[in-house]
């Protein structure tokens, strides 16, 4: 029915209607609530992850899948493309580091040049000072005929450069952007595709390979891409990150036990940023990177003055 009416398959609006009718029917039943949200969040990730997979009626022929780098995302992806058989060598420039992650999660490695000359498709899963550092210009020559991806959140200061490099070398270079991090499992989640100049023949294709491990694809450029990160990442983790600094300051202050007086949307919110805190690296690049980024900071700062003076009369 969401194909006929082309409609993606993660409907937010839907999603928090059917777990609302969860929580009344746990509270009529005087049922634990986070045993009940655990049951009905993990019956929608997998309804969504078979919806995706269903979608995907073409069969993707990739001989092998390089993942370049040994942080938290490379080694999900590598274990998630393993778990659907598929072959993943994971390498990069440190071949004792990639040999110690491979065994770890059960995949191949080996040295860079071995592992790009058997792979159709490469997903560089490194942060943006290994390409401004000039090492992914070094592993170029390597690339060509393959699919090239990255998976850097932030894209508006890098995709002309990779973009530039697949047109000299001959690879095809789709920007990616996995909408989930290293801590959430990926079935049923999202990945933004955001196709270069070189990799505009190769989407469809990209978007098989996503779907087939459960992952639902969603197309934009890099302007939609940015401006949506400056609000669903970069004000998100600034609201938050602030919000903890204070809520922290003020309970010590207060000489408060804030678990005590846990309510079940404090304790939500609390798991949010324990999982921001695993990431912060990644929270401050992301921050220093998208380009709209002091803009949003800037407009929601005025909002909230507006905001205060209007409800505090």
């Amino acid at each position: 029915m969401k194909q006929r009416l082309e409609l993606q398959v993660l409907d937010i609006q839907r999603e928090t209607e059917v777990i609302l009718n969860w929580r009344s029917f746990a509270t009529l039943h005087n049922l634990p609530i986070d045993v009940v949200m655990g049951i009905a969040n993990a019956i929608l990730k997998l309804s969504r992850y078979v919806q995706t997979k269903l979608v995907n009626t073409a069969k993707v022929c990739v001989d092998s899948i390089s993942i370049v780098g040994y942080g938290g995302m490379a080694k999900l992806l590598a274990k998630t493309f393993a778990n659907e058989k598929y072959r993943v060598i994971i390498t990069g420039r440190d071949y004792e580091k990639a040999q110690k992650i491979s065994k770890e999660i059960g995949v191949e490695f080996n040295d860079i040049e071995k592992a790009l000359h058997e792979s159709d498709v490469v997903i560089i899963a490194l942060p943006s000072e290994a390409f401004r550092d000039g090492y992914v210009e070094t592993i170029a020559s390597l690339l060509k005929d393959k699919l090239v991806m990255d998976i850097l959140s932030a894209k508006a200061k890098l995709f002309k450069y990779i973009e530039d490099l697949s047109e000299e070398y001959s690879f095809r270079y789709i920007s990616t952007h996995p909408l989930f991090g290293p801590y959430t499992p990926p079935y049923g989640e999202k990945v933004v595709l955001i196709p270069s100049k070189t990799g505009f023949n190769s989407i469809k294709f990209a978007e098989c390979l996503w779907r087939s491990i459960g992952v639902e694809p969603v197309i934009a450029t890099l302007e939609e891409h940015e401006k949506a990160m400056a609000l669903v990442q970069v004000l998100t983790h600034f609201i938050l990150i602030a919000y903890r600094d204070f809520v922290e300051q003020k309970a010590s202050e207060f000489k408060i036990d804030l678990n005590k007086f846990a309510t079940a949307t404090f304790r939500d919110v609390q798991s949010v940023i324990y999982r921001l805190r695993k990431i912060e690296n990644v929270v401050k690049e992301i921050g220093e990177e998208n380009i709209y980024s002091q803009h949003i900071k800037n407009d929601f700062l005025n909002h909230l003055m507006v905001y205060t003076k209007k409800y505090s009369r």
